[in-house]
């Protein structure tokens, strides 16, 4: 029984060891280095995600600000549109909102506020101007 423990021991020894060895310096740096470039892989993806991620925003922010200087310009030229000119310009928001409708569901909140806050401008300026073009 003595004789296996002892056997044992040296078998547990000889395996502590081994792995002891592999353990050394050199293992070390090699997985640190590893680790560093798995890190900087992962900055590098998640700025390119950031960057996307601006760039949408910045494109939707510009299509709010040209959709909203077109709704302030419309706005103001629909107090004094014939019927005509009023459908035309009606036809022509219906046409632009869908489009960025469409867009919609994936734009920052500051900017789907800005967006319902400008749709409900416009529904203002169409009930004065039905109001208007019914007498």
């Amino acid at each position: 029984m003595k004789i296996n423990l002892k056997i044992y021991s040296l078998s547990l020894g000889l395996a502590l060891g081994s792995f002891m060895f592999a353990c050394d310096q050199k293992t070390q740096n090699e997985t640190n280095a590893e680790a560093n470039e798995v890190e900087n892989e992962v900055k590098d993806a998640s700025d390119e995600i950031a960057d996307e991620t601006n760039e949408a925003a910045d494109e939707a922010g510009d299509e709010m600000n040209d959709f909203t200087s077109w709704v302030n310009d419309k706005s103001g030229k629909a107090e004094t549109a014939t019927k005509e000119e009023w459908d035309e310009m009606k036809a022509e928001y219906k046409e632009k909102e869908a489009k960025l409708d469409a867009k919609s569901s994936t734009w920052d909140d500051k900017t789907k506020e800005k967006w319902n806050k400008m749709k409900a401008d416009w529904n203002e300026t169409e009930n004065k101007v039905q109001a208007r073009l019914k007498d």
